[in-house]
C-alpha cells in the first residue's frame, strides 16, 4: 500500500471505521439480554455514582455497581 496516496489511505480509514462500527453493533446485539442482577430481572432503580459509576438496586435488595 502506498501511504502517500491520499485516496487509498482514506479508503482504508473508512473501511476500518465501518468495521469497528459493525463490531460495536454486533456486540450490543449479542449482549442485549444480559442482566446485572442475580435474579435475572431488570433493576428497580439506578442512580449515577461518583466518577461515572452507576449504582443499581435489584428486586432482592442487592446493590450492584457498574463501571463505565
Amino acid at each position: 500500500m502506498n501511504w502517500r496516496n491520499k485516496r487509498s489511505v482514506l479508503i482504508l480509514l473508512a473501511v476500518v471505521c465501518t468495521g469497528l462500527f459493525a463490531a460495536g453493533i454486533a456486540a450490543a446485539y449479542l449482549h442485549r439480554h444480559d442482566k446485572v442482577c442475580d435474579d435475572k430481572l431488570a433493576p428497580v432503580a439506578q442512580r449515577g455514582g461518583l466518577l461515572g459509576q452507576v449504582v443499581v438496586r435489584c428486586h432482592n435488595g442487592q446493590i450492584v455497581t457498574l463501571n463505565n
